[in-house]
């Protein structure tokens, strides 16, 4: 005996798509989350140049952003970084470089290039970003788990919406 049947599987399709969308949603949420974290931990530690022009500029450069061409299906990928812009200098501070010239203040209060240096000089790193994630890389991930599970049943409940950076 042969038992036929006409099954209507739309709905249950169209409900899996969804949850394709409530994925990226919460992925997306919760990388908010943690890199708000990460960001703002990096912006207590990147240094405040004191006599300078604009003091924090570094600091105030410093930005989360969606990394829409590293993205893919299985990762959202999010960075803290800085506005190179706004902070030239900022790989100089995070990483050292070798300083080519002198350096000197002028009778206006002013600082200037001189003449290069006989012999280069090293000037250290004073690293902000490799460090915040060191100090609040836990906290980023409780941040992360904690927007998760407040997250989830808001898109399950189809109240969606945009987390802003």
């Amino acid at each position: 005996m042969t038992i036929k049947a006409n099954v209507d599987f739309s709905d249950a399709v169209r409900g899996l798509d969804l949850l394709t969308d409530v994925r990226h949603q919460l992925a997306r949420s919760m990388a908010v989350a943690g890199g708000k974290v990460l960001r703002d931990e990096a912006k207590v530690r990147a240094p405040v140049g004191e006599g300078s022009k604009r003091p924090g500029q570094l600091r105030d450069a410093i930005y989360l952003a969606y990394r829409d061409k590293a993205s893919t299906d299985k990762a959202e990928v999010y960075a803290v970084s800085w506005n190179a812009k706004a902070a030239p200098h900022g790989h100089l501070v995070e990483f050292g470089h070798w300083q080519t010239h002198a350096r000197y203040k002028g009778k206006d209060g002013e600082w200037y290039t001189g003449a290069p240096l006989a012999t280069p000089k090293w000037v250290p790193a004073d690293p902000f970003l490799r460090p915040a994630l060191d100090a609040a890389g836990e906290r980023a991930k409780v941040a992360m788990i904690e927007r998760g599970r407040a997250r989830l049943p808001e898109l399950l409940a189809g109240k969606g919406g945009d987390d802003e950076l």
